[in-house]
């Protein structure tokens, strides 16, 4: 074997690995599957109903009607937008950390029974302890637990009349008087 046939073996060989790699980066596993899915499977837009179940305090629930959220317990009147927007927010959260519930001790967790529930129409988010090395909090989705920042918690074991939109006359009071 000459030279040149040597180069064309090594040339074709080359060739063959890069073809190799080539087929191998667009068959192979998908980006999509790295992709870490939000804690429920539902639009806030298509929320409808929402509910706080808070052992030791009231439920506090909440309803949209036409386009805006009204409180229906423990005290009724309009939600404050604000408010509702972070617990809508809540179903969308992507937390990377996630284990099967059944490989876990969820009463260690404070899962089982949860310290709060966070209802949105029919789905379900429970929350339990908080991470002692992070701060982060599990919480429970159908048979996965999660770790997530702990954004919530205080404000959905606050008192319930803090969801409740100022009165009118409180945020006119609140405007600069004109002269």
């Amino acid at each position: 074997m000459n030279a040149l046939t040597r180069q064309w073996a090594v040339n074709l060989g080359l060739l063959i690995l890069a073809g190799g790699l080539v087929m191998l980066e667009l068959l192979g596993p998908s980006q999509e599957s790295s992709v870490i899915p939000s804690l429920l499977e539902v639009s806030p837009t298509e929320i409808k109903h929402i509910e706080v179940l808070r052992p030791d305090q009231e439920t506090i629930a909440f309803t949209q009607q036409e386009g805006r959220w009204w409180m229906t317990a423990p005290n009724s009147g309009p939600a404050n937008p604000i408010l509702i927007n972070q617990l809508l927010q809540e179903a969308t959260m992507h937390c990377p950390r996630r284990y099967l519930g059944g490989e876990l001790d969820l009463k260690a967790l404070s899962l089982d029974p949860p310290r709060l529930r966070l209802r949105f129409d029919s789905q379900e988010i429970r929350f339990g302890a908080t991470a002692p090395t992070d701060g982060l909090r599990y919480v429970q989705t159908g048979a996965m637990v999660h770790l997530c920042p702990d954004r919530l918690y205080r404000l959905l074991t606050s008192a319930a009349a803090s969801f409740l939109a100022p009165p009118i006359e409180s945020r006119q009071s609140l405007a600069p008087k004109s002269q």
